[in-house]
């Protein structure tokens, strides 16, 4: 692992411990649970600490629970039972089969890539998810109060804070990413989950893909 990894997995971690204890949620789920069956198993995709995790598992779903850091697994292991948790780096192939899963959730956890790793990324959500199936996601919109750059150029949109980096979509990112899986419904939204760690409210896109 480069020195550069490294410093990037230490980040998430100390992230992650930070927040250690039961997550709090908020409930931008509850409109699409009539998607949801309890006969099949929700993937999590970077999932952190647990909160939409924790919700689906109370909500008497199974789930299985992703993440890139461990702390953050550590952290759902430890504070909600009946969890199942598995390390995932999404830089690399996806551990599943093709068509492994028809409900995949991934909640602030696919604007952190380069334009090449975020088409890559989707084309392993694609391959994973059943035809008809559904990925559920929220990411970082262009009007969050924390994006510096509009640049029209996808990789411009991406922005390296030195320990992570992460991209404000458009309308236009939303065609070019999540059109590779099928057809895709959104609207903007402001974050109400632990807005005690952001300064200002964050700008959210709101996504259903279905696979088509």
């Amino acid at each position: 692992m480069s020195k550069d990894n490294n410093y990037h997995v230490k980040m998430w971690d100390s992230w992650s411990k930070s927040r250690f204890g039961k997550p709090v949620y908020d409930l931008w789920l509850n409109e699409y649970l009539p998607l949801f069956k309890k006969s099949e198993i929700i993937l999590d995709l970077g999932c952190g600490i647990g909160a939409n995790t924790l919700y689906l598992i109370e909500k008497g779903y199974s789930v299985l629970s992703c993440d890139y850091s461990k702390e953050a697994l550590k952290n759902i292991d430890q504070f909600i039972e009946q969890s199942n948790t598995k390390y995932l780096n999404m830089n690399n192939p996806f551990p599943f089969d093709d068509e492994s899963f028809s409900i995949i959730i991934a909640d602030i956890s696919l604007h952190y890539f380069t334009d090449e790793k975020t088409i890559q990324i989707m084309k392993e959500i694609k391959r994973v998810l059943k035809y008809g199936g559904y990925l559920i996601a929220r990411v970082s919109s262009i009007h969050d109060a924390y994006n510096v750059n509009e640049e029209e150029n996808p990789d411009s949109r991406y922005i390296d804070y030195g320990c992570y980096g992460q991209r404000y979509f458009n309308e236009q990112d939303l065609e070019r990413y999540f059109g590779l899986i099928g057809n895709y419904q959104f609207r903007e939204v402001l974050m109400t989950r632990d807005e005690e760690f952001y300064s200002y409210p964050k700008a959210l896109y709101q996504i259903l893909v279905n696979k088509d």
